[in-house]
């Protein structure tokens, strides 16, 4: 009875720690940027009239890259798949600093998701599938122990087949996304660069690109996350998922018997 409170309370904990960060990352990622450029709506201050327009599209620009950079550092994640993160974090920086407008802007608009899509591409010809790294975030081994169960259970050609299946639902969703990007930029950001108005026009763009990001990423990351756990479920019989008690004791089990088993057939 104890130990069933503990476990409740623990995921509790876990789950308003989830919601926190998530909302952290609309913060920084969307409402502070989106404010930034078209502060009007919120009776804020126009800091255009002390920084110029372009100062103000940098920063809203560098703000974004700034709260990954820290949060980065802060859960130290330096996965493939996080590095891949803080490397579009950067390089989306870098851009902010370039005055693009038109078809040049929505292509810019669009980069992360290519730059996604092409390494969802490398990993899949490399056979080392993006969601693999992601999945072990997902699953948060807690132990050496635990990532290296987690390690042979992912190298299991049913747990590979799902990771390549899920890494190209990844790359399609980053299709879906930069299109929907660009002809969003195309459409509604058509004056000219550092122009009264251009911030604003931008500023629209995010608020619709934004929701439509959140969405296709619950949409197609759970549709591979639930691929991925479907395969790695079965190595239990089907017992147990990930975040259940006795996951890491029936993975042990099944590995140890699929040992003897290997170790069987070569005698």
């Amino acid at each position: 009875m104890l130990k069933s409170v503990k476990r409740s309370v623990g995921g509790r904990r876990v789950a308003w720690s989830r919601l926190f960060r998530l909302a952290l990352d609309v913060l920084f990622t969307f409402a502070l940027p989106y404010a930034l450029l078209n502060p009007a709506p919120f009776g804020l201050p126009d800091l255009s009239r002390s920084l110029g327009n372009y100062g103000v599209y940098v920063l809203a620009g560098v703000l974004p890259t700034l709260y990954i950079v820290l949060d980065t550092m802060h859960r130290r994640v330096l996965n493939p798949f996080g590095l891949f993160l803080l490397a579009g974090a950067l390089s989306g920086a870098a851009v902010s600093f370039l005055k693009l407008d038109g078809v040049a802007f929505a292509l810019k608009d669009a980069m992360h998701s290519a730059l996604l899509m092409l390494a969802c591409g490398v990993s899949l010809l490399l056979r080392r599938p993006l969601f693999e790294f992601l999945f072990y975030g997902l699953v948060s081994p807690e132990t050496p122990k635990r990532k290296q169960q987690l390690g042979a259970a992912l190298s299991q050609p049913q747990v590979r087949r799902a990771l390549g299946w899920a890494t190209a639902l990844v790359a399609l969703k980053a299709v879906m996304l930069g299109t929907v990007s660009y002809l969003v930029a195309l459409w509604l950001v058509t004056l000219p660069f550092g122009v009264a108005g251009f911030n604003a026009q931008v500023a629209r763009a995010h608020a619709l690109t934004f929701p439509a990001a959140i969405g296709l990423d619950i949409l197609f990351y759970g549709a591979a996350g639930w691929l991925t756990l479907r395969a790695t479920r079965r190595l239990t019989g089907g017992r147990a998922w990930p975040w259940q008690e006795g996951f890491w004791h029936d993975l042990e089990r099944s590995t140890q018997l699929e040992r003897q088993g290997a170790e069987l057939s070569e005698r």
